[in-house]
């Protein structure tokens, strides 16, 4: 476990990206543009699928196990999403003359996650490997750095690199609720996030305990894997009322909480590096599953809020009102639903589609 101190002191050693001077002034104007990706994931779906859907550019995605040398690197304009292997490095950093431009876009602090009490060693060990390692290479190639959200370009700005927003831009499939309004005997809850939120499965375990032991009509699902999983398993929880269900590729994930019934999905955001600087993408998730959020009260989700959705102080005793509340009330429910649907929606309708190429 770092000290607070020391973890500070590792934060500001650690390679943050930089755009390239000598790169800022290009070649020749973009014709074309490819995203390196790791797979289908969350971040692909939420911020770049949609725009390479509009964009005027013909587009192709790789993924990072993927060669790149039946590509032509003339007029491309390189999108990396959150991470590069070595082999692509390579053929960038060859092609760094011929190519219109390289951006990396990321909608986290790496180098946060990197020094956070949070999460497994061996998943640290692989966004170093992938995420911050190739930054001793990558800065002398970057012509833009993009980036979530206006925290997040605030921890990373510097006097070298001018960092622009791109925020979330839900395809209508991540989010259109097509689920009807059938009630049933009982209330399904939700907890589902990835590995690096150790914090809020701790604060979680007591209130949902409180929550099943009060409210019988509760079933609670989470999604948890190694050490957290055994956690849930161990909690003492009510027989009977909740489940553990083991992570998932992104794909199989989206086709899941479009079919599959929740009514109340747990977002609570405890305050750290880490999470200050997340953009709020979790009422993605609640208005594809048709669920009323309860969201942390936190400048990451009350940005955008709409009324009547459901915001909560991280407290326990809060959250097991609050949980009780929605579980006992479905009109109560479904406003609070509609609320972060509309939310999304107009986001999706209003988020800038362009890419902010710098060269056009």
């Amino acid at each position: 476990m770092l000290t607070r101190g020391f973890g500070d002191m590792l934060y500001k050693i650690i390679p943050k990206p930089r755009v390239h001077r000598q790169e800022r002034d290009l070649r020749q104007r973009t014709e074309r543009l490819l995203v390196l990706t790791k797979g289908n994931n969350p971040t692909f779906s939420y911020y770049l699928e949609e725009r390479l859907n509009r964009s005027p550019y013909p587009s192709q995605v790789r993924d990072l196990a993927d060669r790149l040398d039946d590509i032509e690197p003339e007029g491309l304009f390189v999108i990396i999403c959150r991470y590069i292997r070595p082999r692509q490095l390579q053929w960038l950093y060859r092609n760094r003359q011929r190519i219109a431009g390289a951006a990396l876009f990321l909608d986290d602090d790496i180098a946060a996650t990197l020094v956070s009490g949070e999460g497994q060693l061996s998943y640290k060990a692989y966004i170093a490997a992938v995420g911050i390692l190739p930054l001793m290479v990558l800065n002398r190639i970057l012509t833009d750095v993009w980036v979530s959200t206006p925290a997040l370009r605030k921890a990373l700005e510097s006097k070298r690199t001018d960092i622009k927003i791109v925020g979330p831009l839900p395809s209508k499939q991540t989010y259109d609720c097509r689920k009807n309004d059938t009630e049933t005997d009982h209330v399904v809850m939700a907890f589902h996030t990835g590995g690096c939120h150790e914090a809020e499965h701790n604060f979680l375990v007591p209130v949902v305990r409180e929550s099943l032991r009060l409210c019988r009509n509760l079933r609670y699902e989470v999604v948890a894997t190694g050490r957290i999983a055994k956690m849930w398993q161990q909690a003492d929880l009510p027989e009977g009322q909740f489940v553990v269900h083991s992570n998932t590729i992104w794909a199989d994930y989206l086709e899941d909480t479009l079919q599959s019934k929740v009514d109340i999905l747990l977002v609570p955001l405890s305050q750290s590096r880490m999470n200050d600087v997340r953009a709020g993408t979790k009422r993605i998730d609640a208005a594809r599953m048709g669920a009323a959020a309860i969201l942390s009260r936190s400048h990451v989700y009350q940005h955008n809020a709409s009324s009547g959705e459901v915001f909560v102080d991280y407290n326990p005793t809060d959250w097991v009102e609050v949980i009780c509340r929605l579980a006992g009330d479905t009109t109560l429910r479904h406003r609070a639903r509609d609320a972060t649907a509309n939310v999304v929606k107009w986001i999706a309708e209003n988020e800038a589609a362009a890419f902010p190429l710098h060269i056009e």
